[in-house]
């Protein structure tokens, strides 16, 4: 009876090894299967990206091309107006940045004198204008327009200007 039971039990532990190392050979061939649809797959998604990025690097390399060229077109058509946008970022910018002591120190008396002296000129350019403004019958509306235009071109033209300079310093970059 022990012989017999020792049989089934061999018996039945043979069928288990059996049945295991089938299992084992499914989930390995399963488990390689699933690695090699994973790669496909992400090989797939790496050449999708890749080919936007391209995409997208192309388009901003025309983007900055025809910024480039706008902006040239402008300098060339209105060469004053770009000097004047440049000039009005530099005071922005020098207005933006603090005073040191030893500019003060330097500068301060002579800053006075020349803020007074500007003042004056200004009053007195300013009432000289207004009397040509009035010989010659324009009104003060319609000075007022023109020089809004003219500021409004000029600011327009810094403004391109500008981002052209970012865009040319970024993409030398």
């Amino acid at each position: 009876m022990t012989d017999n039971l020792r049989s089934k039990a061999s018996e039945r532990y043979a069928q288990a090894r059996t049945k295991a190392g089938q299992a084992l050979s499914e989930g390995r061939a399963r488990a390689g299967q699933a690695l090699t649809e994973g790669r496909a797959r992400a090989g797939q998604a790496l050449d999708v990206s890749r080919e936007r990025a391209r995409e997208t690097a192309a388009a901003t390399r025309a983007r900055a091309v025809q910024a480039r060229d706008k902006a040239a077109q402008g300098l060339k058509g209105n060469p004053l107006a770009a000097v004047a946008g440049g000039l009005a970022v530099g005071a922005i910018i020098a207005a933006l940045l603090p005073r040191t002591a030893r500019e003060k120190k330097l500068v301060g008396p002579v800053s006075r004198s020349v803020k007074n002296t500007a003042r004056t000129a200004a009053k007195v350019a300013g009432t000289v204008a207004k009397a040509e403004l009035v010989a010659l019958g324009v009104s003060g509306d319609t000075a007022r327009k023109q020089v809004r235009d003219l500021a409004g071109k000029i600011g327009k033209a810094a403004s391109s200007a500008g981002e052209a300079a970012v865009k040319t310093v970024r993409k030398e970059k």
